[in-house]
């Protein structure tokens, strides 16, 4: 096997990135150490250099995304509040949204047993969520508009569901989510 020098953090990185690959295609259960090391050109042991193994390859994962909030919780903080918010920091997380937070997405629509073990630990990442919808609509808002107010947090990952099967790309994906949350925040 000829492995690759890269510094320590492109290969966190780069390991990152096929991990998210490999658990998307074949599952987390799936996947072994192994089949990552190999799809990397590295040795196991240099995979467990970096990550103790598949559990922290997932929470480092995880606090990307939970970063990806935290930075939009520190922008809605910048903010006036305003009629619309709503609509401006739903469109900003979806303009944020890149090729990584898509396949993150697909991810979990493909790994629902995991991603509920993930929630039950702290990771949930649609919980996330409760804060920046409250930040933006406050404590007291009707169940109704809180529950809008997510969905239109939550576009990206409806219009993947809807793309199964279909010819769609990234920015059809985006595009179509962009489209809803507007009609949800109207």
């Amino acid at each position: 096997m000829s492995t690759t020098r890269r510094a320590g953090s492109e290969t966190r990185t780069e390991i990152l990135r096929v991990a998210l690959e490999l658990f998307t295609e074949r599952g987390f259960e799936g996947t072994s150490i192994r089949d990552l090391a190999e799809a990397l050109g590295m040795t196991k042991s240099s995979l467990y250099y970096h990550f103790a193994g598949k559990e922290a390859i997932i929470q480092a994962l995880l606090a990307s995304r939970r970063a990806e909030v935290e930075d939009l919780l520190e922008w809605l903080g910048t903010q006036e509040p305003g009629p619309d918010l709503l609509r401006r920091a739903a469109l900003r997380w979806i303009d944020s949204t890149g090729p990584e937070r898509i396949l993150g997405m697909r991810f979990a629509h493909a790994n629902g047993p995991t991603m509920s073990r993930l929630a039950a630990q702290g990771g949930n990442i649609r919980g996330w969520f409760d804060e920046v919808v409250g930040r933006i609509l406050g404590p007291d808002a009707p169940m109704p508009s809180r529950l809008r107010a997510r969905m239109a947090f939550d576009t990206v990952s409806a219009a993947l569901f809807a793309a199964q099967g279909q010819p769609a790309s990234e920015a059809d994906i985006l595009a179509a989510a962009r489209a809803a949350t507007i009609a949800l925040t109207a």
